[in-house]
């Protein structure tokens, strides 16, 4: 097995530990259930019109029908439905009793006096029944679902103007790098501005967490270890980026060590992004990522959230589709699973964008998407399907 998913293996297996806060429904967007959201009542509440037109009995719908009354939604059908009798009835209206069909008001046509006639006699009934969405008690979302737009309605559907989610976790964020400047400063000759720390709070914040950032810390042991052991009593998490690899000068992986963090893993398997460490120690959990900006986007992407969704408790899968490649790829060693930014167009092909390693970062600008491909895999033609991950 490669080390990719020896890793996936691994965040499976992690425990979650956050605790569950009750909060406002409207503050519950994109946040981690930590309950059953169960039904309270039938849905459709009672029978009801799935269109504008007129409600009748099924055997009458080729006669002249006479019109009983308009029953418009929200309103309590007042008269019974008898022989060649019908009711003007609006979308989402109670269906009157007797009455076991609805024909559009498209096809109906009127005749003298009071009366309507059906256009087409094989109308579908055209009802919404009782209890055909759910049932009283019915599981309606599953403890672990991160709410999205659509389940924020059927919260409030099912009645939950409180919702018990995961606290969100505490993180600080530190950039590492004595070549490092903050994107209002112009680099002198050897330096480089900091895109890590804007990249990774945006990355945080589409995660509705919040970010400490605590800036950029030089490449010396004392000063991060200082900054690091502060951290940690004022957070859950706190993420490097840079100082992850082997360097001299990286010294995040000693720090973790020498601080009594248990190492999950110090490489990921992936190019780019191999170098990236994942530790714990009790409660508290470190995440190290590389110093170049592509490789931290998609350590972070791939592995880092999964971890923080694993460790709030959600069941989250990542979203990948497979897309049909638009040109032809090859690379020289098939060691890693080979992380490649992409475009899916408008047909739904894959198609290139420039990409010449970790460092370019430009290339994400172009970018809408990840092409996953796979350990000992080195060429692939245009026409072959691939795995690719949405941004």
């Amino acid at each position: 097995m490669d080390k990719f998913n020896q890793i996936q293996k691994q965040i499976a297996l992690l425990q979650s530990d956050f605790k569950i806060e009750e909060i406002s429904l409207n503050d519950a967007f994109n946040r981690v259930l930590q309950e059953d959201v169960l039904a309270d009542t039938y849905m459709p509440p009672f029978n009801k019109s799935a269109m504008d037109g007129y409600a009748c009995r099924l055997e009458d719908i080729k006669n002249e029908l006479e019109c009983l009354e308009v029953i418009h939604a929200g309103m309590v059908p007042t008269r019974t439905i008898g022989s060649n009798q019908c009711a003007k009835i609006m979308t989402g209206a109670a269906v009157p009793e007797g009455a076991d069909c609805v024909f559009k008001v498209e096809e109906s046509e009127t005749v003298e006096g009071n009366c309507v006639k059906c256009t087409n006699p094989k109308t579908h009934k055209n009802i919404c029944y009782l209890g055909e969405d759910y049932q009283i008690n019915d599981v309606l979302i599953k403890k672990g679902t991160l709410i999205n737009v659509s389940q924020m309605a059927v919260l409030a559907g099912a009645g939950y103007h409180r919702v018990k989610v995961s606290v969100l976790p505490k993180i600080a964020l530190i950039n590492t790098g004595s070549e490092l400047v903050e994107p209002h400063e112009k680099p002198e000759h050897g330096k480089i501005r900091n895109s890590n720390a804007s990249q990774v709070i945006s990355q945080l914040k589409r995660m509705n967490i919040e970010v400490n950032h605590l800036g950029i810390i030089e490449d010396d042991y004392d000063i991060l270890t200082q900054v690091f052991t502060k951290a940690f009593k004022e957070n859950d998490f706190v993420i490097f980026t840079g100082g992850a690899s082997v360097g001299d000068f990286d010294w995040v992986p000693k720090i973790l060590e020498d601080q009594g963090f248990e190492i999950f893993w110090d490489r990921t398997g992936m190019k780019p992004g191999n170098p990236m460490t994942f530790s714990q120690k009790g409660d508290k959990y470190c995440f190290g990522l590389s110093g170049n900006p592509v490789s931290s986007m998609v350590q972070f992407e791939l592995i880092a959230k999964p971890v923080l969704y694993k460790l709030m408790g959600a069941k989250f899968i990542p979203f990948r589709i497979k897309a049909t490649l638009d040109f032809e790829y090859s690379r020289k060693k098939g060691d890693r699973l080979a992380i490649v930014p992409v475009v899916i167009n408008n047909k739904g092909l894959v198609e290139r964008v420039p990409f010449n390693g970790s460092a370019h970062i430009n290339s994400l600008v172009f970018a809408n998407a990840l092409m996953e491909i796979p350990t000992n895999q080195t060429n692939l033609n245009k026409g072959d399907l691939v795995y690719v991950r949405p941004l």
